[in-house]
């Protein structure tokens, strides 16, 4: 695709070539109405994103016939400010893109630029069959856009589609005015037509049947054997009857020279012909004919009349070729209208827009003959011949020259290998006349003649009739195959497009990459491939098996058989280690049991192997950053054949993004397991005074949550007091559990080195949190065990903004300690002012500290959470303390909790 800025410069005004502007007349008169090109129009607004499309075509001046966004009278007249944007297309020849008008020196002074209508636009040209550029379809949007090449591609695409439209329509008012002008030649010529019906015996014939017989008007007879009594020579009657029980039996064709009686009495010679029609069962029902008075001149009027019989030969293989779905049917059709000339078969050599190259398609008669003779089925689908001077086919396809031969040696001197062709098909007479549509040569039409045959001017006419006829409708189904092919093309398009988003849905649901995987492998089966498998590499470059799936469920386990013993003997001719070795895909169209043995050397795997269905395979690589970490393998049954180019490419894109899910996920397991270490090595084990027991616990969030930052401490103070503390972090990442291992250890130094009361220790942590740039916030409660009154033991404590202590009586009673509102929680403000709580703890209490994933979760609140927390540490009081805090774990804290939980357990041991 190239833009408006990167063009040539401009050649002479196309805009102005009266060929050209004659090529648009052409096809605007035969313009139907706006549906057509409105809903192509919308289609392709729809399909690239933009607000407006339209379709204008360019005589010696524009014209919308169709659109899509447009504002009200535009569709029949100019196309005012956008249309200078059409013609420049026009003028080029060739797509226009212009992603950002505004910033395109060559459009941005246009009228329909700077008044804002138009800031991005994609136009492409519609040639005409006969290689003229006719107008353009064009999309544009009042915000820029960026134009890719597959939306150059698919706007051509819709282009064709829209010509393909366009001579339709002109093709179709070429039919009609060829049945019209055989209604006038029926008329001039004075040929009447008549009908009997078979079930009521009743004949009916027109006004100039009739008028034959010297009846005023159309007549009605009650049954055939009345006519033919009353107006058949008696000499003629039984060949009338022979004609027509000949017709019924078999051939289905009415065909009689006889004698009629005028209602003057006077003798008429007339010609009548007819054919059979049948009910969908088969069975005659009418005859449907044509009759001629041909009494003076006889003679003369015989060549007539053929003519006359030729012009309706033409009309009705024009009417059958206008019903034609496939090229291939145009010989047999058209054999119909050769029979008139007494040709035996027919050949119709037609250039492929695809491919360029030649195929010729054959009668029956002709295939039936090559079949039995040199015992060679042909394709159904046409013979691709040399597009070269063999044979009178190829020559004329190729150089547009008409070509008769009376005989067949003419046509051998001029072609030697036609002493083959005459040989094997009893050819003699042959005409080759080439087949074009408005000047562009597409093909070339032969008739067959097994006699020779001198060709007359009525000959040549009639030949060069069909031929036109037949081009025409070659020229139709190659515009509806070629606009079948784009809509195929896009659905293809739209599947792919639609599996990768579903890939992509698949590969970031989760962070579970065996899930993914095994999610991704049942998507790309059936879509592209019958089965697949997906192996990864390990940092030792050793294949292992992730993932298989197969269309067929009774196969899934044969394949998980075969892939195990796959990536454990197979070789490094293997289509596995090639890929993850050489970071390319490998595609494999036809898997022989060579390239098989020399990858799989023991003879179970191959037999797993062969038992899945092997024909054909793509082999793409899972890359990320530059590194192959895998590999995904599809494969096809003979039945489905090998990938085609569009699967290969959406196989290697689903590999890439298969591939960056993979890195994804190990980087996410690597800093995982990292920070999980860091913050377990630094939650170390309590110590063990004489008068207590204390225990802790840590659990992190469930795999695929991101870690916390909650922690807890215990360590005995220089003086013997023991100190508690627990805290929360602000965050979950590794920064947050950073943060939490500089609190501790501030926490655990300050209270240690001081031996200052909790409120004192926080309001020194809270400062060194401002004055060391920490930038954090962290909840955190600080507890000092001293000695109390009356044998008690005094709990001092203090809480920047942390869940209260729990103590747990003896007789298993619960009291949370929150009676007072607690501080503010850490880094915000280091001057606020903190108190220490103290309460008096009986010998046998429990001392219970948790940070909040404990008893807040998203389905449920902190209250509840406290409550439910209350009424575990009531049932389980008599429990040892470390099967109260298991307990207390298994009732609370669910396997996919976001949050991690650090547990803090202090029991007094009674006094002896």
């Amino acid at each position: 695709m190239v833009t408006l800025s990167t063009l040539p410069a401009a050649e002479p005004d196309l805009l102005r070539d009266p060929h050209r502007i004659a090529a648009a007349r052409r096809l605007l008169v035969e313009v139907p109405g706006p549906a057509a090109f409105d809903r192509l129009s919308g289609l392709a607004a729809r399909l690239l994103g933009t607000g407006h499309a339209k379709v204008t075509l360019f005589t010696d001046q524009d014209t919308v016939v169709g659109g899509y966004g447009l504002p009200p009278g535009v569709v029949g007249g100019p196309a005012l400010l956008t249309g200078a944007l059409s013609a420049l297309t026009v003028r080029r020849g060739r797509p226009l893109v212009v992603p950002d008008a505004t910033a395109d020196e060559a459009v941005a002074g246009l009228p329909a630029v700077t008044s804002g209508q138009v800031a991005s636009y994609l136009g492409a040209p519609l040639v005409a069959d006969s290689g003229h550029v006719v107008g353009v379809l064009a999309i544009y949007d009042p915000a820029p856009h960026t134009w890719s090449d597959d939306d150059g591609a698919l706007l051509a695409q819709m282009a064709a589609s829209v010509v393909a439209e366009l001579e339709l329509s002109a093709a179709r008012s070429a039919i009609g005015a060829s049945l019209a002008r055989l209604d006038i030649a029926l008329e001039a010529s004075s040929i009447g037509i008549w009908e009997q019906d078979l079930r009521t015996r009743a004949v009916h014939w027109d006004e100039r049947c009739a008028a034959i017989f010297g009846f005023d008007g159309a007549v009605d007879i009650d049954s055939t054997e009345q006519m033919i009594t009353e107006r058949i020579h008696p000499d003629d009657r039984e060949v009338v009857q022979q004609a027509m029980r000949e017709a019924l039996s078999g051939s289905g064709e009415y065909l009689v020279e006889a004698r009629v009686l005028h209602v003057d009495g006077s003798v008429r010679w007339t010609v009548s012909r007819g054919r059979v029609v049948t009910d969908p069962a088969g069975r005659p029902v009418r005859v449907l004919g044509s009759a001629v008075d041909v009494t003076a001149a006889r003679e003369q009027s015989e060549r007539r009349i053929a003519a006359v019989h030729r012009a309706a030969a033409i009309a009705e293989v024009a009417a059958e070729l206008a019903n034609a779905t496939r090229i291939s049917q145009l010989a047999e059709i058209a054999l119909r209208g050769g029979a008139v000339l007494g040709a035996e078969s027919i050949g119709l050599a037609v250039i492929d827009p695809q491919d360029d190259a030649l195929y010729l398609h054959l009668t029956r008669q002709i295939v039936d003959a090559v079949a039995s003779e040199a015992d060679v089925a042909l394709p159904a689908d046409g013979v691709q011949t040399p597009l070269d001077d063999a044979l009178p086919h190829q020559y004329v396809a190729r150089h547009g020259e008409r070509l008769l031969f009376a005989d067949a040696a003419s046509a051998e001197a001029r072609f030697p290998r036609m002493a083959e062709v005459n040989a094997l098909l009893g050819t003699r007479a042959l005409a080759a006349l080439p087949l074009r549509v408005e000047g562009r040569l597409i093909g070339s039409f032969i008739v067959a003649w097994t006699t020779d045959h001198v060709f007359t001017d009525p000959d040549i006419e009639l030949l060069e009739g069909l031929t036109a006829q037949i081009a025409l409708t070659a020229s139709r189904l190659q515009a509806d195959r070629v606009r079948a092919d784009a809509v195929a093309a896009m659905t293809e398009a739209n599947a792919r497009l639609q599996l990768l988003a579903d890939a992509g849905r698949v590969l970031s649901g989760s962070l579970d990459i065996t899930q993914q995987i095994g999610q991704l492998v049942e998507l790309v089966v059936p879509a592209l491939g019958d089965w697949c498998w997906l192996v990864v590499t390990d940092e030792q470059g050793r294949l292992h098996e992730l993932a298989s799936a197969h269309s067929d469920p009774n196969l899934s386990t044969e394949l998980e058989k075969y892939v195990h013993g796959m990536v454990t003997v197979m070789t490094d001719a293997a289509a596995a280690r090639i890929v993850t070795r050489t970071g390319r895909p490998l595609v494999l169209r036809d898997i022989d049991c060579a390239r098989v043995e020399r990858a799989l050397p023991d003879p179970v795997t191959r037999e797993l192997l062969l038992r899945l269905g092997l024909h054909s395979g793509a082999i793409v690589p899972l890359v990320a950053r530059g590194q192959t970490l895998g590999a995904l393998g599809l494969f096809t049954g003979a039945a489905r054949g090998p990938h085609t180019p569009g699967e290969i490419e959406t196989a290697i894109e689903v590999g890439r993004r298969a591939g960056l899910a993979l890195h994804h996920a190990r980087l996410y397991g690597q800093q995982r397991a990292l920070a999980d270490a860091l913050q377990h090595s630094m939650l170390t084990d309590p110590p063990e005074p004489e008068n207590c027991e204390i225990v802790v616990r840590y659990v992190p969030a469930a795999a695929g949550a991101e870690i916390g930052g909650d922690w807890y401490d215990a360590f005995l103070e220089a003086g013997g007091a023991t100190v508690l503390a627990i805290g929360d972090v602000v965050g979950h990442d590794s920064r947050a559990a950073a943060a939490m291992g500089q609190l501790r250890g501030l926490l655990r130094g300050i209270s240690y080195s001081s031996g200052a009361p909790p409120a004192q220790v926080l309001t020194q942590l809270d400062r060194a949190v401002r004055g060391l740039a920490l930038d954090t916030m962290a909840t955190a409660l600080v507890a000092r065990l001293e000695p109390g009154d009356g044998g008690l033991t005094r709990l001092r404590w203090s809480s920047a903004g942390h869940p209260p202590p729990v103590v747990v009586g003896a007789d298993g009673e619960v009291t949370a300690l929150d009676s007072e509102p607690t501080d503010l929680l850490l880094g915000v403000d280091p001057g606020t002012r903190r108190r220490d709580r103290v309460t008096d703890l009986p010998e046998g209490s429990t001392l219970f500290l948790y940070t909040d994933g404990l008893v807040e979760r998203r389905d449920r609140d902190i209250d509840t959470g406290t409550a439910a927390l209350a009424a575990v540490l009531r049932r389980s009081a008599g429990l040892p303390l470390p099967e109260l805090c298991d307990r207390v774990l298994a009732e609370l804290f669910p396997p996919d909790a976001q949050d991690d939980v650090a547990l803090l357990a202090l029991r007094l041991f009674p006094r002896t």
